[in-house]
C-alpha cells in the first residue's frame, strides 16, 4: 500500500489518508456499538415463559390446561406419583383431582378459591394448620393455571439423608400403606371441624355400599353421623349403622392427633349377635324359671342369692324386696328359720355347713334332704353345685306324694299283715318267674323263706324243692307249663302227698299283669298248732276243708271266671316288688 501511496501525486495521497481514517473509525464506532447492543440485550429483563418450566426448578410447581396437566417441576411429580399411591387413591382420577384431594385438608376452601381463579387472575391461600406454614399460590394466565406450594417454615436447604436411611422410610411407609389397604377395620380422620379428611380403604368401600350411586366428594360424608351409639365401656363406643336393611355394629375409638382425630371402627357383628342370642337365652330361661312350680334360689361363688323364682316366694313366704336385696346365704336360712320354713334339727349349725361346704363334698356329695314342717308340710329340698364355685338350690313341695306315699306304705304293710295272718301258704311269682311275696304260711309249712334268699332261682328253684320233698306227682310238670303260659286254662289245682306230713291242696292262677300266684292248704290239722293257730281257729280250718268248693280235689278245673266262686273286688294297690323282712 505504500508503494502505492508513493506512486501517487502529493493531493491524492492525502485524499487516499482521510478516507483510511474515516473508514478506521466508522468500523470502530459499528463495534462499540454492537458491543453495546450485546451488552444492554443481556442486562434487558427477561419475559416469563408460563409455557414451560425448567428442571432444575426446586418448588413444587404445577401447570394446568383446565383439568390438563400441562407441565410441573420434579418435586411436584413426586408429590403426584406418591398420591398415585396411596391406598384409597380414586381409580384413574385425573392429576388435579388427586391434587385438590390431597390440599383440602389443609386449605378448606380450596373448591371455592379456585373457582375464582378465572375472574380475580391471582390468589394466595394459607394452611389452616399453622404448623405446617403452607402457602398455595395460584396465577392465571392466557388460559394456564400455575400452582404453586410453598413451605414458609423451610429455610431454603434440603434435608440430608443418607442411602439406607431414605430406603428405611421408604419400606415403612410401604407397609403402612398396605396395612391401611388392607385392614378389615375402618380408619378415618376429622379436623377440628368435623370433616373427614382422610379415610382408608375400608371406609370407602363401607361408604359405597351404603349408597352404591353416590359420587365420592371431598371432604368425605361422615358415614357414623346419624348412627347409633350405645355408650362407651372402657373407652370403645358401640355404633350401628343401617345399609340395605342390613344393620352393622361397630367398636369404635379415637385418638387425638395434634388438631385432627383419629377413628377406628372394627366390625363385631358376631360378638353382638352372640350377645343377642344369650340375652334371648337367658330371657327364656328366666321366664321357665318363673313358670316352674319348684322354688330355685342360685348362689354365686362368694354365696350371695343372684336368681330366685317367684315359686320360691310362693312356697317360702320370703319378702321379695329381701330376696331382691342379694342377701347371704345364711341370711337366707336364718330367714327361713324365722318363717318356720325350717325343719327343727338339733344341730342345726351343722346342717347349715354341710349346706356351705356342699361345693368341696366329694363327687356325690349331693345334698337332699326332706324337710318335714309344721302343718303337715313336706319340702323336698336338694342343693347342687355350680361352675365357678356356684350353688343352686332346690326346694319342691311334696306334701301330696309324701302323703300318697305314706298311705300306698300302709296299705302294702296292712296287706302284708292279713297275707301273714292267713293259714294257706302263699306265694307269688313275676312273669319272668321270679319270686315276689311269701307269707308266715308257706315260710313254715316248707321251712325256706324266698324273701331273704339272695340267691332264690324263682319258680324254677321252688318246683325243684316241692318235689323233692312230696310224693312223685306229675302236677309240677303241668304246674310248669301252666307258668309257661301254655296250659290254656286260668287256674289249676290239685293235692299232693308230702313225704313227712299230711296232704296238701295246691292251687295255681294267675293274677292281673301275668303273675303267677301258688296257694298251699295243708288238709293235716296236726300242723296247725305249729304254725300259731288256736283251736277256734283250728276248728274253723276244720270246718272249711269240708266245703264242697274247698275239699273237692280236680285235675281239671274250670277257670275262674266260670266258676261259681265269687268275684274278688280288684284293690287298688299292688306289691310291685320283693318284700324284705326285718
Amino acid at each position: 500500500m505504500l508503494s502505492v501511496q508513493e506512486n501517487l501525486p502529493g493531493a491524492e495521497r492525502m485524499s487516499y489518508a482521510i478516507m483510511l481514517s474515516v473508514t478506521i473509525i466508522v468500523s470502530a464506532s459499528l463495534v462499540v456499538l454492537g458491543s453495546l447492543a450485546i451488552i444492554m440485550g443481556a442486562m434487558r429483563p427477561r419475559p416469563a415463559n408460563d409455557g414451560a418450566l425448567g428442571q432444575a426448578d426446586a418448588e413444587i410447581v404445577f401447570l394446568f390446561r383446565d383439568e390438563e396437566l400441562v407441565d410441573c417441576s420434579d418435586p411436584a411429580r413426586q408429590l403426584l406419583d406418591t398420591l398415585e399411591q396411596e391406598p384409597d387413591a380414586p381409580h384413574m382420577a385425573s392429576a388435579l383431582t388427586r391434587l385438590m384431594r390431597h390440599l383440602a385438608p389443609r386449605f378448606p376452601d380450596i373448591g371455592e378459591q379456585m373457582a375464582q381463579l378465572g375472574k380475580r387472575g391471582h390468589l394466595t391461600l394459607h394452611s389452616v394448620e399453622e404448623e405446617a406454614g403452607l402457602v398455595l399460590t395460584a396465577q392465571f394466565n392466557k388460559g394456564l393455571a400455575r400452582l404453586t406450594l410453598s413451605d414458609t417454615q423451610a429455610e431454603g436447604s434440603l434435608v440430608a439423608i443418607d442411602r439406607l436411611s431414605y430406603d428405611t422410610l421408604n419400606s415403612e411407609v410401604e407397609t403402612l400403606r398396605h396395612a391401611t389397604r388392607h385392614v378389615p377395620a375402618l380408619i378415618w380422620q376429622t379436623d377440628r371441624l368435623g370433616n373427614v379428611v382422610w379415610a382408608n380403604a375400608s371406609y370407602i368401600a363401607q361408604l359405597q355400599s351404603a349408597d352404591s350411586g353416590a359420587v365420592l366428594t371431598w371432604p368425605l360424608p361422615d358415614l357414623f353421623a346419624g348412627a347409633a351409639n350405645t355408650g362407651a365401656d372402657k373407652g370403645v363406643e358401640r355404633l350401628s349403622i343401617e345399609t340395605q336393611g342390613a344393620t352393622y355394629w361397630f367398636a369404635h375409638t379415637q385418638v387425638a392427633l395434634g388438631a385432627r382425630v383419629m377413628h377406628f371402627a372394627a366390625p363385631i357383628d358376631l360378638a353382638v349377635q352372640s350377645e343377642a342370642a344369650r340375652r334371648e337365652t337367658l330371657q327364656t330361661l328366666t321366664r321357665t324359671f318363673a313358670s316352674l312350680q319348684i322354688g330355685l334360689a342360685l348362689f354365686d361363688a362368694e354365696r350371695r342369692l343372684q336368681v330366685f323364682n317367684p315359686a320360691l316366694v310362693d312356697m317360702t313366704g320370703l319378702n321379695p324386696m329381701f330376696l331382691a336385696a342379694r342377701p347371704s346365704f345364711e341370711q337366707v336360712l336364718y330367714a327361713l328359720r324365722e318363717a318356720r320354713m325350717l325343719p327343727e334339727p338339733k344341730d342345726f349349725n351343722n346342717w347349715r355347713r354341710e349346706i356351705i361346704e356342699m361345693e368341696r363334698a366329694a363327687e356325690s356329695g349331693e345334698y337332699a334332704q326332706e324337710w318335714c314342717l309344721e302343718g303337715g308340710r313336706t319340702f323336698h329340698v336338694t342343693g347342687r353345685p355350680q361352675p365357678n364355685g356356684a350353688i343352686a338350690l332346690f326346694i319342691e313341695d311334696v306334701t301330696s306324694e309324701a302323703a300318697l306315699s305314706r298311705s300306698f306304705r300302709s296299705e302294702i304293710e296292712t296287706m302284708h299283715t292279713v297275707l301273714d295272718g292267713l293259714s294257706e301258704g302263699i306265694i307269688t311269682f313275676s312273669l319272668s318267674g321270679q319270686t315276689l311275696l311269701a307269707n308266715d304260711a308257706y315260710t313254715a309249712l316248707w321251712q325256706t323263706d324266698p324273701c331273704r334268699t339272695l340267691a332264690d332261682e324263682g319258680l324254677a328253684q321252688a318246683i325243684r324243692l316241692w318235689s323233692a320233698h312230696c310224693e312223685p306227682t306229675t302236677f309240677w310238670a303241668r304246674l310248669a307249663d301252666f307258668a309257661s303260659g301254655t296250659g290254656g286254662r286260668a287256674r289249676i289245682t290239685t293235692s299232693i302227698a308230702r313225704k313227712q306230713g299230711g296232704p296238701v291242696t295246691v292251687s295255681a292262677q294267675r293274677l292281673r299283669g301275668g303273675n303267677l300266684m301258688v296257694v298251699f292248704q295243708p288238709t293235716d290239722l296236726a300242723l296247725r298248732p305249729a304254725m300259731g293257730l288256736s283251736q277256734a281257729e283250728i276248728a274253723l280250718q276244720s270246718g272249711l276243708i269240708q266245703r264242697p268248693d274247698m275239699a273237692s280235689v280236680t285235675h281239671d278245673a274250670v277257670p275262674l271266671a266260670a266258676s261259681d266262686a265269687p268275684a274278688r273286688k280288684p284293690r287298688s294297690a299292688r306289691h310291685a316288688g320283693t318284700r324284705l323282712r326285718a
